[in-house]
């Protein structure tokens, strides 16, 4: 019985993992694309479009198949991500399965109909655990009738083999959240409240280099401010899901929340400044406009006085009086009175 729950626990562990990479993957588009560049090793410039097809699709057995981790960068580049936290023998078999889906819905045929050219997704397997079994590549070895044989390989991309530095020179911020995996193994099997203890301390050094991470990454431009609270967010409840059942990493999840609410108050304080900052800027420039438009009206009213005023000559030259003068012109007979030569 024990060991069937703790099959189950896998899974819905696993389950958790595949929904929190998929809502990460539709962060900022300049956050997705650097994690496409930096699990790819491509490099699209970062304001590219990035898309999510739909690739919803039934099988023949009426079965939903769902893969939304494929991403389209720039209209024309396709990407497909499946990750796994245990080795998976038919994990290439669904990439495959959903390449070929995204292929059939992007096909194109000939002129003539002879050819149907389907273009499959670069594809990457991210494995967050490994084991003395997970390989570098996998190969799925197409066979048909006509004795031709195919190979359809997958690259992987073994996350907890890489150290924190890596990941943030590869541009992966995205992907932090997951690396609270990385004393999972030795906290189930410790034997001693002390042993947790001891992982404990290490986990919480681990989170604090994760959150410094997630800094660098919103202050050099790689994540937005609402990307990194999201980040945090996803650390802190898949950390709960893996150590919760351990007293000894309770500090580490409080540490977290009290971090993830103090980003949250620092938001808001933000946003709220930028409000009044806006606020002030549009009320300079307001003054602004009003204030040419006020001198606009000014300067044509002064014209239009110095123009009364130049009628007003020509006509007293002519021998009108002051009050004929005023009439046409007007203009009050005190004003005139200064164009009458003394």
């Amino acid at each position: 019985m024990a060991k069937e729950l703790g099959k189950k626990q896998e899974r819905d562990t696993a389950q958790i993992f595949d929904l929190i990479l998929k809502q990460l993957i539709r962060l900022s588009s300049v956050a997705v694309i650097q994690f496409i560049n930096g699990l790819f090793d491509t490099n699209h410039p970062l304001d590219s479009t990035v898309n999510y097809p739909n690739t919803e699709t039934v099988s023949k057995k009426l079965r939903r198949l769902q893969s939304d981790t494929i991403i389209i960068i720039g209209k024309a580049y396709a990407y497909h991500i499946e990750a796994e936290i245990e080795d998976d023998e038919n994990i290439v078999v669904r990439v495959f399965e959903y390449g070929f889906m995204e292929g059939l819905r992007t096909k194109t045929i000939s002129e003539d109909g002879s050819k149907i050219s389907i273009k499959f997704p670069n594809a990457r397997i991210i494995y967050w655990e490994t084991t003395k079994k997970t390989p570098d590549e996998v190969t799925l070895s197409l066979e048909f009738s006509d004795g031709e044989q195919y190979d359809y390989k997958v690259k992987s991309f073994k996350f907890l083999e890489h150290d924190i530095k890596e990941l943030e020179e590869r541009k992966l911020a995205i992907l932090l959240p997951f690396y609270v995996l990385k004393l999972r193994k030795q906290t189930v099997s410790a034997q001693t409240s002390k042993r947790r203890a001891e992982l404990a301390i290490e986990m919480k050094e681990i989170v604090d280099e994760l959150v410094m991470m997630a800094d660098r990454a919103e202050a050099s431009g790689l994540v937005s401010e609402a990307d990194k609270r999201i980040v945090l967010e996803h650390m802190e409840r898949l950390y709960r899901e893996l150590f919760a059942q351990y007293a000894e990493f309770k500090e580490g999840d409080v540490m977290l929340q009290d971090r993830i609410l103090t980003y949250s108050e620092e938001a808001a304080e933000k946003a709220e400044l930028r409000g009044i900052e806006k606020g002030i800027k549009e009320g300079i420039e307001k003054g602004k406009a009003e204030g040419k438009a006020e001198g606009k009206a000014e300067g044509k009213a002064e014209g239009k006085v110095e123009k009364a005023f130049d009628v007003a000559r020509k006509l007293l030259s002519r021998g009108m009086t002051l009050l004929e003068v005023a009439e046409i012109a007007e203009l009050p007979i005190d004003k005139l009175q200064t164009l009458v030569p003394r």
